[in-house]
């Protein structure tokens, strides 16, 4: 056992308020003002669990954790998938047979998009991201970057007998309380009954593949990959230089995907994850010089736009360069760039850019579908970056925690299928947080509830193909390393215990939404 000091003493109050986030800290404080013992002071328990709050089902003992294992396994005995009404891949054999690639792709089957499956039948994808224990952000930091430790546990899980719980690599020094407690429950070696349970949880739960990061290829179903992005791109802000003459041979070093170009189960690849060009990626792209090649190619664009007019474009920018080459040169102001151009130079950045990272998955692997960036709507991106690239793109896939699904009706025209890879509705209980007031539930009920309203609301879209919720499992309560999420994300908690009042919910909902998606979108 490794036991620590008490969280209030043990470090600054400051420090922990940047940590944890002020309001945790002042309930922590509460419950060891109130109770005046140094045990209440601390956050979590031995499983990780918030400590200053009681529920009926908390894990109390490893005997707990073995009995629902049991109980679950025996409830779950008969789940086996469904042959009369779904193929091998999850496809819907009552809608028909359509060509058949040995692959995933879509197609528009009167005037709806869709999946179609490896066999030719027609898919929604119903996934679930962080699929895998192994997942980084299921872990939190046990010391700080210093090396000292955090005193916010009652007790951290045994380095000996869960050595692998621990890692010490760019993130940190990480634990996972939730692989400590797989092991509690399913014994030290956890992975293959862990691999059937959750096999059989997502057959019962009516979800159909893996979606984003960390998979367990392990658990045969569909699954979504990334494919990884280079180390030495050149960033502009956020964003990436597509106009860099060295981008697609970084590429080509970076992916490793000939391995998966056979892959019936493979249904295509993300790149990057919400990092578009809005205008302030722009706005300093026009104050640097010719080293960076999105200046150059700034420059190359005006000068096409203006026929080639040097004093028109000088007039404009209210500069006096004697060359298109010298004004590369010069650092320039966004605010005298007209609107329209600036557009125009974001939407030949989005043609460049996914254009580029599809020649190069396809050079590795052609088989399979290229998916796009998963951007947020609103945030770090523009709709000329979302669109502008929009031929190189299989689907256009978003990230979108919410309850409104107005981003449907500003993309479903392009004529491309929408997904929506990253969602969740959120609890703040039991220690945890909510994104933000928009994905925040009034009980696990509710979290269902919200669920239900809002993929349904996007299936009636012609355009919209799935989703995927985040994640598998809750955060920790301690957050996860190197940000503020604490977040009620999961299907189960960290201590592998289902929200069975919000999965009775999402069940009956997964295995209607083909029918939904099927009806015309509401007027």
């Amino acid at each position: 056992m490794i036991s620590r000091r008490t969280l209030i003493g043990g470090l600054p109050a400051a420090a922990l308020a940047a940590q944890l986030g002020t309001a945790r800290l002042a309930s922590a404080a509460q419950a060891t003002t109130e109770a005046g013992t140094a045990s209440d002071s601390w956050l979590v328990d031995r499983y990780g669990q918030y400590l200053h709050e009681d529920w009926a089902g908390k894990v109390v003992s490893d005997e707990q954790l073995r009995r629902e294992y049991a109980e679950e396994a025996h409830r779950l005995a008969d789940v086996v998938p469904d042959r009369v009404r779904y193929d091998r891949y999850g496809g819907l054999k009552a809608l028909g047979r359509h060509r058949a690639t040995g692959y995933f792709r879509l197609e528009q089957v009167d005037g709806r998009w869709w999946f179609v499956t490896p066999a030719g039948h027609l898919f929604f994808l119903k996934a679930v991201d962080a699929f895998s224990p192994q997942e980084w952000g299921y872990g939190t930091w046990y010391k700080d970057r210093a090396g000292t430790p955090l005193d916010l546990f009652e007790e951290l899980p045994d380095p000996q007998r869960f050595a692998s719980c621990y890692t010490y690599d760019d993130k940190g020094y990480v634990v996972s309380f939730l692989r400590a407690n797989l092991a509690r429950k399913y014994g030290d070696d956890y992975r293959p009954r862990w691999r059937r349970m959750m096999h059989k949880r997502m057959i019962d739960w009516g979800f159909n593949a893996q979606g984003k990061w960390t998979l367990d290829t392990e658990v045969v179903m569909p699954y979504i990959a990334q494919a990884p992005t280079p180390t030495d791109v050149v960033r502009i802000s956020w964003g990436i230089d597509p106009f860099d003459p060295e981008f697609p041979a970084k590429l080509d070093r970076t992916f490793d995907l000939r391995g998966n170009r056979d892959d019936p189960w493979l249904i295509g690849y993300f790149f990057e994850n919400e990092r578009g060009w809005s205008r302030d990626v722009v706005a300093e792209v026009v104050t640097r010089d010719s080293t960076l090649a999105a200046k150059t190619a700034f420059v190359d664009h005006l000068a096409d736009t203006y026929g080639g007019d040097l004093a028109r474009v000088n007039a404009l920018l209210n500069t006096t360069a004697d060359s298109f080459r010298t004004l590369a040169d010069t650092p320039l102001t966004l605010a005298r760039v007209p609107s329209a151009d600036v557009s125009a130079f974001i939407t030949l950045a989005s043609q460049a850019y996914f254009r580029q990272v599809r020649e190069a998955i396809h050079r590795q692997d052609p088989n399979h579908l290229f998916l796009g960036g998963t951007l947020v709507p609103t945030w770090r991106t523009s709709p000329e970056w979302n669109v502008g690239g929009r031929e190189y793109l299989d689907a256009i896939s978003f990230d979108w925690y919410s309850t409104s699904v107005d981003y449907l009706r500003q993309y479903e025209g392009y004529g491309k299928p929408i997904l929506n890879l990253e969602f969740s509705f959120m609890y703040p209980d039991r220690g945890m947080t909510a994104a933000n007031q928009a994905t925040t539930a009034t009980s696990q009920r509710n979290r269902g509830e919200l669920y239900r309203t809002f993929l349904e609301a996007q299936a009636a879209s012609p355009a919209f193909v799935g989703s995927g919720w985040f994640s598998a499992y809750d955060q920790a309560v301690t957050r996860k390393p190197g940000a503020t999420e604490a977040f009620n994300v999961g299907l189960t908690n960290q201590q592998d215990q289902p929200y069975h009042d919000m999965l009775d919910i999402m069940r009956e909902v997964n295995r209607g939404i083909e029918a939904v998606h099927l009806q015309e979108p509401p007027a």
